[in-house]
């Protein structure tokens, strides 16, 4: 049974982000450790990848991505579960995207945005502004497709949805990536189709042919 009245924002940074000022260590209201990964450090891997795999390079980071936002997925699918008393199958979407713009706040994740305008094509339309994730791949166009950004929202939307399914960015600039989330064989198709062709987004769902 849900409670009566509206629940506070639970991922409100004052309260959902506790810091120990002993030992310098992060912890989430559930006593969760944190981690505050520096920027110049998420290049250096990133580039020291690229440097030593070359052309796998893009793989790894998107299965990387993959697993990270699975794993992800799951233990805020408990903290919000525990918190609102609800399932998230019993939220209705308004609801829970707005949950998770508020999650991707908190984490430094960016601000995400989910359009279901080409749901009948079997897509999602993702977008992410200030992305703590991509911010190293703004100069990296051999790797942004299938990036490690790409890989979490392929393991947040698998994880989210019980299916196993794709995302590939489609369009970007500075500070702002733009992902498909689809089927898995979907999304291979839209690569070879068109963004191989440098199609970007717009151009995609006007070509695409997919219908649910």
């Amino acid at each position: 049974m849900r409670r009566d009245t509206v629940p506070a924002n639970y991922f409100n940074p004052r309260a959902y982000v506790k810091a120990n000022p002993a030992t310098g260590l992060l912890y989430t209201r559930q006593g969760k450790r944190l981690i505050a990964i520096p920027e110049i450090l998420v290049q250096s891997i990133h580039q020291t990848l690229l440097s030593e795999a070359g052309d796998a390079a893009s793989m790894a980071f998107y299965t990387f991505g993959y697993s990270w936002g699975k794993s992800f997925y799951e233990r805020i699918k408990k903290e919000i579960e525990i918190y609102y008393e609800t399932s998230i199958a019993q939220m209705n979407a308004a609801e829970f995207f707005a949950v998770v713009q508020e999650v991707w706040g908190v984490h430094g994740l960016g601000k995400i945005n989910v359009d279901f305008t080409a749901a009948k094509q079997g897509l999602l339309i993702v977008t992410i502004e200030n992305s703590g994730i991509s911010a190293s791949q703004n100069d990296q166009k051999e790797s942004k497709e299938f990036s490690v950004e790409a890989g979490f929202l392929s393991g947040w939307f698998s994880a989210n949805t019980r299916q196993e399914l794709n995302a590939i960015a489609t369009d970007w600039e500075q500070n702002r990536t733009q992902y498909l989330v689809g089927a898995k064989l979907h999304i291979e198709q839209i690569k070879l189709n068109f963004v191989s062709k440098g199609m970007k987004t717009a151009a995609i769902l006007a070509k695409n042919q997919f219908t649910l």
